[in-house]
């Protein structure tokens, strides 16, 4: 079986990859997204700012084409466009026009002035300013504005942003246990399976060979016995060998379906098919004392399928049929037709199947308890065949049975097979 080791520390990985990738992805989106809204707010504040000097501007434009700069600045002042504007006005370095503000009331603010352009202040009392500087011929036009509340929006969003990746990297733990739990669990089914196909494959190889290997030691400590007198033993080492040939075929045939799912379609009629395939088991059924029945219901007889394969599918059930009934036992095989499907019935009233063994029937080299305690000759593999051989030709299979009573295997083939 596959080391639980193994997969724990797959798990981990992916764990931690699925993390890293997360909690990567969740960090950038969360810096991009407050560098974003960093610059949309400074930008809209400078844009009002520029709205603010524009009228700022022209009122001085206007004031100075009237009255002089100075004498209309002195006499009409001017107005602002928002109130939380803060405007200081000077012409030669000499303060001109305030207005009252709770920051700095009717005195001019302490911080240097640095020429045209936008900067950022902090003061003692913890207010941060936005500040807008212009120079207009000999006057110099300052502009605040109290940003603090854009200041907390922006740590507000940031401390958001940092618990909810804190939030989604725990959930993305869980959910990262889960999926990868789930995405492994398959592998870790494959591999066990795997490694159990070979253990059984082993296992029923390994009958046939010892009996082989026995029969042969036999004749070597006989070496004066003529084949008549070791005739029963050849016979049961050919037997086996017979045995051992088929369940290789078998095997052979399962690895290669399992990796080369090719289906040839061609269009045949499988009324004919069926029947054609029964002819070679009216044989067996006269030998075995055994009655063989086909009924047709179909109204549309022409299927586009691999013929090959389904001659093969239809061979495994109706063989199996035959081995698990006895004398004086029916085997029937029914067509019939509903719903644009085909149904093939192989019924029997041979030993049955219990209950629960039935969702084990296509489990490769499972046999029935009670088939292994008859002794009936077998691998267990030709059910994995059929499970196989369906599946490549999207076919549907359905399995019933009363145990000691009968047995029901269907086949459910669509018509329009395009």
């Amino acid at each position: 079986m596959i080391s639980k080791e193994v997969i724990a520390k797959t798990q981990r990985r992916l764990i931690k990859i699925n993390m890293l990738v997360v909690s990567g992805f969740l960090i950038l989106l969360c810096i991009f997204t407050y560098i974003y809204f960093g610059y949309t707010n400074n930008n809209n504040i400078n844009k009002e700012m520029e709205g603010e000097l524009n009228s700022i501007i022209n009122q001085v434009e206007n004031l100075d084409a009237r009255y002089g700069l100075m004498l209309g600045l002195k006499a009409q002042g001017i107005k602002l466009q928002n109130p939380k504007d803060m405007v200081y006005m000077y012409i030669d370095n000499t303060l001109i026009k305030v207005n009252s503000n709770p920051y700095f009331g009717d005195k001019e603010p302490n911080f240097e002035n640095q020429g045209n352009g936008f900067y950022t202040y902090t003061t003692s009392e913890g207010y941060q300013l936005r500040e807008c500087n212009y120079t207009y011929k000999n006057c110099t036009i300052r502009i605040f504005r109290e940003i603090s509340s854009e200041i907390s929006s922006r740590r507000q969003l940031l401390l958001t942003m940092i618990k909810v990746v804190i939030v989604f990297c725990v959930l993305t733990y869980f959910i990262a246990i889960y999926l990868t739990r789930n995405a492994l669990k398959p592998i870790e089914v494959t591999w066990n399976n795997q490694a159990k196909f070979i253990q059984d494959a082993s296992h029923e190889l390994r009958t046939p060979i010892t009996i082989v290997s026995s029969k042969l030691e036999g004749l070597l400590k006989h070496p004066n016995n003529t084949i008549n007198d070791e005739v029963e033993g050849i016979a049961d080492a050919m037997n086996e060998t017979r045995r051992l040939k088929k369940m290789i075929n078998d095997l052979l045939t399962l690895t290669k379906e399992d990796y080369a799912d090719v289906v040839e379609k061609e269009e045949f009629d499988l009324e004919a098919l069926v029947k054609d395939l029964c002819d070679d088991f009216f044989d067996i059924a006269m030998i075995q004392n055994k009655t063989l029945k086909i009924s047709s219901q179909l109204k549309h007889k022409n299927i586009v399928s691999d013929k090959n394969k389904l001659r093969q599918l239809l061979i495994i059930f109706i063989d199996n049929a035959f081995k698990y009934t006895e004398q004086d036992d029916y085997i029937k095989i029914s067509l019939n037709e509903k719903d644009e499907k085909n149904y093939i019935k192989i019924e029997d009233n041979g030993f049955g199947i219990k209950k629960e063994e039935i969702p084990h029937l296509f489990d490769r080299f499972f046999r029935s308890e009670n088939v292994r305690n008859k002794d009936i000759d077998g691998s267990g593999i030709g059910l994995s065949i059929a499970k196989v051989l369906s599946e490549s030709l999207k076919y549907k299979l359905k399995v019933d049975s009363e145990y000691g009573k009968w047995t029901m295997f269907e086949i459910i083939i669509p018509i329009d097979m395009n």
